[in-house]
């Protein structure tokens, strides 16, 4: 985040208002040292969420919130036939990433990038997203379709398993406003690789009210290559000042790696603990237990 005095014919008064001024800049040096960057992940919302050297064009957005809105919602119904939600509007170096979501199946998050020029204008002529993210999170959205039976099994075990354990996931509220990570639930996410969907995806990009049933038939002949797809299961400790519990983890782990019926795929399991980051959202840090790549769960 970017975060800046004439020459004066009474030098005492220069040299009070440099004095003066290296004062105040020390004293805010301090305050912004020792303002924890963390909060507890029940209580982040991602409004404080930023991108680097986005301030300016942050305020300029907001000041064009309504351009953006249906600039974005726009540019999504004709390049992706989607109709989307806008969740957040965050300024970049060059303009503003605008979070949004599918409003209806297949369900997806994702984002979209709105330019913002020299004169600070907001161009919704302008608008683009890097190659290949939004079809990507279709094809999540899909993929979570084609095994919504597989899924609930995990959705159920997991509802079980914070039950029994003092973890949670992620607020929506964290969600909508700072992820775009394809189909995304409270505890994991999904994201495709390789070309198996393609197909699935010309089918909704043709024909957004394709009912899952259709897919479902359609994949019944498809052979799932685990390595194609990433599930990320994602938790937290549920109490501020614990550190993530390695017999929580090694059951959550254990847990996975035993269960018939999950959708096909490579599995990461990730315990933190209980704080993120405000401005970037980050969750792992050093204490971090995770099983993850290369080593990852693989489920066929």
């Amino acid at each position: 985040m970017l975060k800046t005095k004439k020459m004066g014919i009474i030098t005492v008064s220069l040299i009070s208002i440099m004095l003066l001024g290296g004062c105040l800049k020390g004293a805010t040096e301090k305050v912004e040292k020792e303002e924890n960057p963390y909060v507890r992940v029940q209580e982040y919302t991602g409004k404080e969420f930023r991108l680097q050297n986005g301030d300016k064009n942050d305020k300029i957005a907001e000041r064009s919130r309504e351009k953006v809105i249906s600039g974005t919602e726009e540019f999504f119904l004709k390049k992706y036939n989607t109709k989307v939600k806008v969740n957040n509007i965050v300024g970049n170096k060059d303009g503003a990433t605008v979070y949004v979501e599918s409003v209806a199946e297949p369900h997806f998050h994702t984002f979209a990038v709105i330019p913002i020029d020299t004169q600070e204008n907001v161009r919704p002529d302008g608008i683009w997203t890097q190659e290949g993210e939004v079809e990507g999170d279709i094809e999540s959205g899909i993929y979570a379709l084609i095994h919504e039976e597989k899924l609930k099994k995990l959705n159920n075990y997991l509802n079980g398993f914070i039950k029994k354990h003092p973890v949670v996931g992620r607020g929506e509220e964290i969600i909508k406003n700072t992820s775009s990570t394809g189909y995304t639930t409270p505890f994991y996410y999904i994201i495709t690789y390789g070309d198996n969907l393609s197909s699935y995806k010309d089918q909704y990009l043709s024909n957004p009210e394709t009912k899952k049933e259709v897919y479902q038939k359609k994949s019944q002949s498809l052979t799932f290559n685990p390595e194609d797809y990433r599930i990320v299961i994602e938790l937290f400790m549920k109490e501020e000042n614990k550190e993530p519990d390695q017999k929580i983890f090694d059951e959550l782990e254990a847990d996975i790696e035993k269960m018939d019926g999950l959708p096909p795929g490579s599995y990461t399991v990730i315990l933190n603990d209980n704080l993120i980051q405000k401005e970037n959202a980050h969750t792992q840090k050093d204490n971090t237990l995770m099983r993850g790549i290369p080593d990852f769960i693989i489920k066929k």
